[in-house]
This record gives structure tokens, C-alpha cells and sequence, in this order.
């Protein structure tokens, strides 16, 4: 598969796009002109809706949390359904493990969705403790239940706090010997003990199997009546698989009629229901008697959801992620219905279709949206379903339609259908569910008489499609799209490779190969293709040395070689420590530095040996990484100027690049170790000064400006060559992390692309090399740290190159050393907010024809992609054919005459947003066409 593929599959969790590579897509509707896409928000986003994702069986191990929880939050659901596992938490009788639960509940609300939790199922430690899998029997002995009941004290004590909702058991019909008042004095038994513990918690019952099945619900009900204990059940969980999900409705009005005549407070919840992805043979469990595919999956899911909302139920959707059953459970195989693909393993191979339908279900049908169940849609086709809703806060209104006379098919034909409702619209659109393609309703497609409106032949499908008022929905401009219409398309940015670029600002990151956190061999081929002229590595005095003064630098050879052959220059990071020697500092993040008189000698010698190795290829030696967090100044200056002098003493031309301050750009520190280092007279050793800035807006530049005015006090009073300050290290999460720069924060693949522009141009704007940090996801001890350009699976390969891999390519296509950056550039601009913009301007050298950089810098890079248009003149504008430039998808467009007065060097109507686009010369770029 080519590079530009696996940048398609990126685009999973946030992008706008929807690929192919997720299954066949839905064709687009005829006659329907696409205006933007539903932009998905993360569970942290949304306030409050109805809506919960399973994140079944972890209690035995069928499915991997620490593999699919990149994807949770994403998602948008506000909870998830989980399963306690009494027979996991109580392997020796009376000691409980939760080490496994602690590892989920807690960070699943901090990712902002709510766990409630099943208590499930029985443990075979005890002689009639029940089983431990689905459909098997509850505990029935009085040690079993004393134990259950212990165990149940001890999960809702240590959980309380983060878990609101308990459900009690899974699907007890299933197993004939569970009779409903057997089951009915065990749910008695724990929901007391559960209110005993947290009074406020909400108990959920049952989680039935068949829907009604009255033989099973009527003794329960009863037992629970006679005990007066009906006010233990908040809400009523069901399943019920039916192939076409719309027939599901009258069984389940059959049960709520039976429950509210016994208590009409109960609230019915579905709890479990998906549709398989895969054929027949292929999948297990519910529904297994069909073919499905991705597509028909996606269908199903969005009939059920929003069949169950548009009639005020709340939904489970089953489940985040493929199931792995294991032999001696109620089945064997993997069960498909997961919205994520796995691979053998348990490991996410990718979203499927029915991910990115869920996520814009989650995100449109919030708390904001109204049901009107009262008022229903007039529709010419008596097998559509329609339902109507109304935007609490502009009153805008929406509606959802679908045929739903047989299960979702692979194709269908549209029944051109027309619909009338009172409500309000003032911009009409119609939103595909599945692509979150939004289209505008042409003006002859719609009539508005009194507070009744009207639409004409809407090509209805077999799945949720939405007329609403446009300002009901969360839009996003297509990642790429100029929001100006009379843009024209010209094609997309040509990539350059390393070995085609003589010289550039542009460093990529590709540290952590010292210990092993990334695999050179695993992400090489895409170094070169992505355009670096360089790379930083660091040396691992500790892979090097681990026997006393034997170096093995194969690993290294292979790395600095393999570099040097595909057009990029590493430049080498001198850290950390090596536990071989007493005193040899550490081998992690904020280290010691070697300090007893041994290992400084060892550190000298190994210094020597990598620097004589790769004199011929290396010429640019950084000396420790982030000393101000744990390092004394004192102490510090003594070790940069023994490393210093050592690698002069082999290579005396060789560039020696100071700090690599920690991403606070801590000058005060590099003041005072510059103040030490003048006052021995060793200033010259210093060739450069490296930070690190890892900041959520990118473009805040308060502590880098202080850093600069420090140097320029060194630079005046030595009289020495400039020393130079190079941005070492900076880069962006893809995704929530709990660790690292950046982190407990909503990041997604969309706001790490714009992060990543928006802090190279500002670095290149004002004329300081820049690196990016990183080119792979990192797997740390602590967890993976998601900065990196490209996807890593869980073994440590690339799953993807992510849109950040490709915006980067884009930048570094355009910026090299033709560009030379114009140190004033007077503009103005008109526009009706009031956002301030960062502007930087760079000219051909030889042309003189100009490019410029212009975003919006206000704030956090957003996960959408809403643009302004923008007048902008520019005071020394010197273009012959300009073009618009968006830097995350390459996307180049014609600026037509029409929008562009030469004589008054005005441009009208820029779309603008929080992220870079370019106003080119067209000579200065070079242009795929017809992409």
C-alpha cells in the first residue's frame, strides 16, 4: 500500500473524510451539493446525552482495553458498559486483585465517559459460586452468595466515586435453571447491598436476553413486588437481536407495559445491541445466521440507535471493540459486532464504517437536541420512519428519516419521499449518518407555508438520514476544502524526498531508540519520503558500553548509515547515564549526569569513540537532554564543558549545540550556565542553544523571546560568531495521554496536524531551525506517547503515517532554501471577528515571488475545521498567479482574478482558520494534477 493510503486510514478518528479502506461508503446523493461534514467531538466535548458504548467481557479477557481506549474518548459516547468479573478479581478465596479494573474505570473517566459496571458473573473458587460466562448459573450456596456478597462490598467501596450506575447480572434468562424469583431474591440481595454502600447509585436490572419472555419477568417482578423492594430497580436493561432492528419495537412495548403496570418509574434502557461486520462463517454470537459486511453493520447500528432515541430510550451500543471468546465459554470465535476491526491478537486493527457512524450519532443527538415525540413527520412513503427533534438553544429542528421495511442491504434504492413538519428552518441541509457528508436542500427542493415546511423528493435510504436546520448541527469544513466557493481545485502538493532537497529548517524528532521505546527498522522507509534534511537521535552511552570499554555500535551504525544514505543528517544527542559504572548517572528522562570521577572518565572515553565513529557523517553534537529539571547550573556548566572539549579534541569543526532546555524554555537557567562558561572562558564552545516547547497554543512565544534576549547579551559582549537558537524538540499528542508534555488534554489526529504547522512556521518565521518531535509513537513504560507522525501498532510497526506525517511533507515541500523569509511585511486585514492572525512572508530568491503564511492563533488548535473568509492586503505583495494552499492535505486552489486586485494588493475573501494556509505564487510550488 503507498504512503498516501496509509494516510487515508489516519484519518479515523477525526478527520472528515471517510475512507475507503473502512468498507464501501454509501454512493452520494444526485442533485445534492456538499457544504461540510458533521465534525465529531470527544466525549469530553459533550455535556450529556443518552448514548453508551460497550466495553464487554474484559473480565475474561476476550478484548484489550489498553488497545482500544485510544479510541473511547473519540467516540463521543458518555459511558460505557463493563463487566466486574467476580472470577477475576477472586483467584485465591478472600484476596481480591482490581489492579486489572484499576487499570479501566479510572482512566475511562478521565477520558470523560462514564463506566457503569455489571456485577457478573459466578466464580467456580466456591462450590455453588455460579459461573463465569455468559449464561451461566447465579450463586446458589451460602458460601457462594456470603462471597459474592464480599466481593460486591468491595468492588462498589473502591469504585463508588467514579461509577454511578450498577448493573446486576447479564442476561440471567439465558440459563434455564435462573428462574425469575430465584434471580429476583439474588438481584433483592445485592441491590440492597450496593444502596447500603452508595445510597445514590442507580441499579440497573436484569440486562434480559429475550425480549419479553414474560415466564421469566412475571416471577421476578412479582418476588420483587411481594418483598416491596420494586423501588430497586431504576432502570430495566434488555438485548433482543433482530435481524431488522425496526421490528424490534413491538416486544419491547409488550415489556414496558408489563413493568410500569408494576412500576410506572422504570426506565428502560437498551443495553446491548450491534450488528456483525463479517459473513456468516466468519462471526459468532447474535445474528450470526446472516451475511453482513461493514456497511450493512453501519446501517443496522444507526436503525437501532436512533430507533430506540427517537422513542426515548436510552442505548447501549454493542460493542467498542471485536470479541475473542474462548473455549468454555457459551461460544468459540470472535464475535464481529465490535465498531472496531481487530487483529488476532485482540489489538485494534482500525475503525470500521460503523465507528464514524456511531461517532456522528454521539455527537449530533446530545442534550442539546429536543425529542418532540408528540410531533411526528407527515412522509409519503408508508415504510419510512420518522422522528422529529427541536435544538434547545436556537429552536432550529431536525428530523430523522429511513425505510426500514427489511434489514439493511448492501445497495439500496432511494425512495424519493416527502416529508412535512411545523418547526423552523431558516437553511435546510440533509446529513448522511454514515459519511457525515452535509448537503445543502436546494432552494426547489423546499417550501415554507406558515409554520409548516415542506421537502420535496428526499432520496430516502435504508438507513438514518437528517434534514435539519443547519445551525442544529456541529459542522466542519472538509479537512482540505476552501471555503470559498469560487476557489478552483487545481490538485494537491508533490512530496519531496530528503535526497531531493539540498537544504532546509526542517529536523524530525527520532529519539527513544536508545531504549528501545521505537524500532529504526520498523519506520525507516518513511524518513526519507517524508522530506527532512535531518534527524535528532541520541546516543545511548548505555546500548553502547555494556561491558566497560566495549562499545557495540551496530544498532547505531545501522541507524546513522541507513539516515545518511536516504538524504538526512542525524545530529546526535549525548545522553543519558550508564549503570555500569558507580555514579554513572541515569539512563531516563530528567537523569543524572554521570559525577563520580570514574564514570566521568567512562563518559569522556565513550564520548570520544561515537564521535571519532561517525566524524565523516555527523557534525552536530547536543550535549544532554532537558539538565534544567534535575541538573544544578554549577554542575551542569563543569559537564557541558568536559563534553564539549572532548568532542572538539576529535572533531574540531564539529557544531556543539548547548541544553536542550525542558519544554518550559527555561532561561534563567541557560543564563546562568552561559554567565559560568564566560566567566572560565569557554563561551566558544557553544555553537548553539536548544529548547524544547511543548505548549498547548503553539504560538505563545513569551519565554522564547526572553531566551532570545539572553543570548543577544552573550553574542554582544563576546565578540564571537552569533550563537544560534534552534527549536530542538516540540510536537503534539494525536490523543489523550496521561503522561508526558501535553497531557490529560482531547487531542486528536486533526489537532495535531494544525499544532505541528502552526509551530514550525512560527519557528521558521522568525529564523530558527526547527525540529519535530516525534517521527513514531513511543511505547514507554509508562504508556505509548502519542507524538509521534506515525501510528505504531502495538508491536512497535507502523499501523499508519498519520495527517501530521503528510502536513509536515506538505510544509517541507514548499520551505526550503529557494524561500528566504522577508523580515517586514506590512498587511491589514477585514473580517467580522475580531481573531488576530499570525503572518509570516518569504520570498523566492531568485523570482522574488512571494509566499505567505497566514492563521488564525487566538487559541488551541480546534478539532474542526470552520474557516472565515478574510479581506487581506498586503502592503509589498509581489505575485503573477497566486494560489491558496491548505498545508494539512496539500490542497492547492486557484485564486480567481475576481478575489485578487493586483494594483491594490488585495485579496478578498481568504478562507482563514486555526491552521496555516499559504497565499503562493504558483511558480513557487509544485503541483500534482488532477488529484
Amino acid at each position: 500500500m503507498s504512503l498516501l493510503n496509509h494516510s487515508i486510514l489516519a484519518v479515523s478518528l477525526l478527520s472528515i473524510s471517510l475512507p475507503t479502506a473502512f468498507g464501501q461508503a454509501p454512493p452520494e446523493p444526485k442533485g445534492f451539493r456538499e457544504i461540510g461534514q458533521l465534525r465529531p467531538r470527544s466525549a469530553k466535548e459533550i455535556n450529556a446525552s443518552t448514548w453508551s458504548i460497550g466495553g464487554e467481557t474484559l473480565d475474561r479477557d476476550y478484548t484489550d482495553y489498553q488497545s482500544y481506549k485510544p479510541y473511547l474518548g473519540p467516540l463521543g459516547a458518555k459511558r460505557i458498559r463493563l463487566q466486574g468479573g467476580w472470577a477475576k478479581c477472586e483467584k485465591v478465596k478472600d484476596e481480591y486483585e482490581f489492579a486489572w479494573l484499576d487499570a479501566v474505570i479510572p482512566d475511562a473517566h478521565a477520558r470523560g465517559v462514564s463506566p457503569w459496571v455489571e456485577l457478573s458473573y459466578g466464580n467456580p473458587l466456591y462450590a455453588g459460586g455460579g459461573e463465569p460466562k455468559l449464561g451461566g448459573r447465579i450463586p446458589t450456596s451460602e458460601e457462594g452468595l456470603t462471597a459474592w456478597d464480599n466481593w460486591v462490598k468491595a468492588i462498589v467501596n473502591r469504585y463508588k466515586a467514579q461509577v454511578p450506575e450498577w448493573e446486576i447480572w447479564n442476561e440471567p434468562d439465558l440459563n434455564k435453571e435462573n428462574t425469575g424469583d430465584e434471580v429476583a431474591v439474588f438481584y433483592i440481595r445485592t441491590a440492597r447491598l450496593v444502596k447500603s454502600i452508595q445510597p445514590n447509585a442507580k441499579l440497573i436490572a436484569l440486562g434480559m436476553a429475550g425480549v419479553p419472555r414474560e415466564t421469566f419477568m412475571k416471577p421476578f417482578l412479582d418476588r420483587l413486588k411481594k418483598e416491596n423492594a420494586l423501588n430497586l430497580i431504576d432502570i430495566l436493561t434488555y438485548h433482543g437481536y433482530a435481524a431488522n432492528p425496526d421490528e424490534s419495537y413491538p416486544k419491547i412495548e409488550e415489556m414496558r407495559k408489563l413493568v410500569w403496570r408494576y412500576n410506572p418509574n422504570v426506565i428502560f434502557m437498551q443495553g446491548e445491541n450491534g450488528a456483525p461486520s463479517t459473513a456468516s462463517a466468519v462471526t459468532i454470537g447474535a445474528l450470526r445466521q446472516y451475511d453482513w459486511t461493514e456497511l450493512s453493520q453501519a446501517k443496522w447500528d444507526l436503525r437501532r440507535m436512533l430507533g430506540d432515541h427517537g422513542r426515548g430510550i436510552a442505548t447501549n451500543l454493542f460493542t467498542i471493540s471485536d470479541i475473542h471468546y474462548a473455549a468454555g465459554d457459551h461460544m468459540t470465535g470472535v464475535n464481529t459486532k465490535g465498531l472496531l476491526k481487530t487483529n488476532p491478537d485482540k489489538t485494534i486493527d482500525r475503525p470500521k464504517l460503523a465507528y464514524k457512524a456511531a461517532q456522528h450519532v454521539f455527537t449530533t443527538f446530545d442534550d442539546q437536541l429536543e425529542l418532540l415525540d408528540k410531533a411526528r413527520p407527515t412522509v409519503s412513503q408508508a415504510t419510512v420512519s420518522a422522528f422529529q427533534y427541536r435544538h434547545r438553544k436556537n429552536g432550529g429542528s431536525l428530523i430523522t428519516l429511513w425505510s426500514g421495511e427489511a434489514r439493511p442491504a448492501e445497495t439500496y434504492e432511494p425512495k424519493l419521499t416527502d416529508v412535512t413538519i411545523e418547526g423552523k428552518f431558516i437553511t435546510p441541509v440533509l446529513a448522511d449518518l454514515i459519511t457525515g457528508r452535509v448537503y445543502e436542500i436546494p432552494k426547489s427542493g423546499w417550501k415554507k407555508s406558515g409554520n409548516s415546511y415542506t421537502f420535496t423528493a428526499i432520496p430516502v435510504v435504508d438507513y438514518p438520514l437528517v434534514i435539519a436546520e443547519k445551525s442544529a448541527l456541529s459542522l466542519t469544513t472538509p479537512t482540505g476544502q476552501s471555503a470559498n466557493p469560487n476557489f478552483n481545485y487545481l490538485g494537491k502538493l508533490t512530496p519531496k524526498q530528503s535526497r531531493d532537497i539540498r537544504s532546509s529548517n526542517w529536523s524530525v524528532g527520532a529519539e527513544y531508540m536508545d531504549r528501545d521505546y521505537t524500532v529504526y527498522a520498523n519506520w525507516k522507509d518513511y524518513l526519507g519520503k517524508l522530506g527532512v534534511k535531518k534527524a535528532r537521535i541520541q546516543s545511548g552511552w548505555a546500548k553502547c558500553e555494556k561491558v566497560k570499554g566495549q562499545y557495540d555500535f551496530a544498532w547505531l551504525d545501522e541507524i546513522v548509515n541507513d539516515m545518511v544514505k536516504q538524504g538526512v543528517t542525524p545530529w546526535i544527542n549525548l545522553s543519558y547515564g550508564n549503570p555500569i559504572y558507580s555514579g554513572g548517572g541515569g539512563t531516563t528522562l530528567n537523569a543524572a549526569i554521570p559525577y563520580s570521577g570514574e564514570a566521568l572518565e567512562g563518559w569522556k572515553n565513550y564520548v570520544a569513540a561515537i564521535v571519532n565513529r561517525y566524524r565523516d557523517k555527523v557534525t552536530e553534537w547536543e550535549i544532554w537532554n532537558e539538565p534544567n529539571y534535575k541538573i544544578a547550573i554549577p554542575d551542569y556548566a563543569d559537564f557541558f564543558i568536559t563534553s564539549a572539549e572532548t568532542v572538539r579534541s576529535i572533531q574540531p569543526k564539529a557544531r556543539i549545540i548547548a541544553f536542550a532546555l525542558g519544554s518550559g524554555v527555561d532561561y534563567k537557567f541557560a543564563d546562568n550556565v552561559l554567565k559560568i562558561l564566560k566567566e572560565k572562558g569557554k563561551l566558544d564552545l557553544v555553537d548553539e542553544i536548544s529548547h524544547h516547547r511543548h505548549i498547548a497554543n503553539p504560538d505563545n512565544r513569551e519565554p522564547e523571546i526572553e531566551l532570545e534576549k539572553v543570548v543577544a547579551k552573550y553574542n554582544r559582549s563576546a565578540g564571537l560568531p552569533k550563537i544560534r537558537i534552534r527549536q530542538g524538540e516540540a510536537g503534539c499528542p494525536s490523543e489523550w495521554n496521561k503522561n508526558f508534555a501535553m497531557n490529560n488534554y482531547p487531542w486528536t489526529e486533526l489537532t495535531q496536524s494544525k499544532h505541528i504547522l502552526r509551530r514550525l512556521l512560527t519557528d521558521l518565521g522568525h529564523d530558527k531551525e526547527s525540529c519535530c518531535f516525534t517521527i513514531m509513537d513511543a511505547k514507554t513504560p509508562q504508556e505509548w506517547n502519542h507524538k509521534g507522525l506515525l501510528q505504531a501498532k502495538e508491536d512497535m510497526t507502523v499501523a499508519y503515517a498519520k495527517p501530521a506525517y503528510y502536513a509536515f511533507q506538505n510544509l517541507i515541500s514548499v520551505f526550503d532554501d529557494r524561500l528566504g523569509r522577508l523580515d517586514t511585511y506590512p498587511y491589514s486585514a477585514k473580517k467580522e471577528d475580531n481573531s488576530s492572525l499570525s503572518v509570516y512572508a518569504f520570498a523566492d530568491k531568485a523570482s522574488q515571488l512571494q509566499a505567505v503564511t497566514v492563521w488564525i492563533k487566538d487559541n488551541v488548535p480546534s478539532n474542526n475545521n470552520e474557516q472565515i473568509l478574510c479581506d487581506l492586503t498586503f502592503a509589498n505583495a509581489r505575485f503573477k498567479n497566486p494560489v491558496w494552499v491548505d498545508l494539512i492535505a496539500g490542497t492547492v486552489y486557484e485564486i480567481p482574478k475576481d478575489s485578487w486586485r493586483k494594483k491594490e494588493n488585495l485579496f478578498r475573501q481568504i478562507p482563514l482558520y486555526d491552521s496555516p494556509i499559504l497565499i503562493a505564487d504558483r511558480s513557487i510550488i509544485s503541483l500534482s494534477e488532477n488529484q
